[in-house]
């Protein structure tokens, strides 16, 4: 009996090892198959992180346009060939694109200062002549 108990107690443990192996076996893989998702996911947070920035850089860049493009129409075609809802979006551009600017001090700022600054003065100008 104890040879058959010793034999049985071996095959036994011997498949408890085995299975237990499996399982570790398994775990690391799914541990695998985990970090390579994770990395995965990293990778397209950051090119997701990319596009923001570069969509963000884009709508500063327009907004300087039409700031720099208003101020141009004003000045060479008059002040109040414009209605208020552009003075307004203007305006509305004109704060974006210092927003961008403040939270980004390595974009090229500056190039708007002069027009902002004309565009505002013209504006309060009309707003209090009743011309807008």
């Amino acid at each position: 009996m104890n040879t058959w108990t010793t034999i049985v107690g071996f095959i036994l443990g011997g498949s408890f090892l085995t299975f237990l192996q499996f399982l570790i076996n398994r775990h690391d893989n799914k541990q695998d198959k985990n970090d390579a998702v994770l990395s995965a996911l990293n990778t397209l947070s950051d090119r997701v992180g990319k596009i923001e920035n570069t969509l963000d850089q884009r709508e500063a860049v327009l907004a300087r346009t039409h700031i720099l493009r208003f101020k141009d129409e004003i000045y060479n075609n008059g002040a109040e060939s414009h209605s208020l809802e552009y003075y307004e979006q203007t305006l509305d551009d004109i704060q974006t694109y210092d927003q961008f600017c403040s939270e980004h001090p390595k974009f090229a700022n500056g190039r708007t200062k002069a027009a902002a600054k004309y565009i505002r003065e013209v504006y309060d100008k009309l707003t209090e002549e009743h011309k807008l």
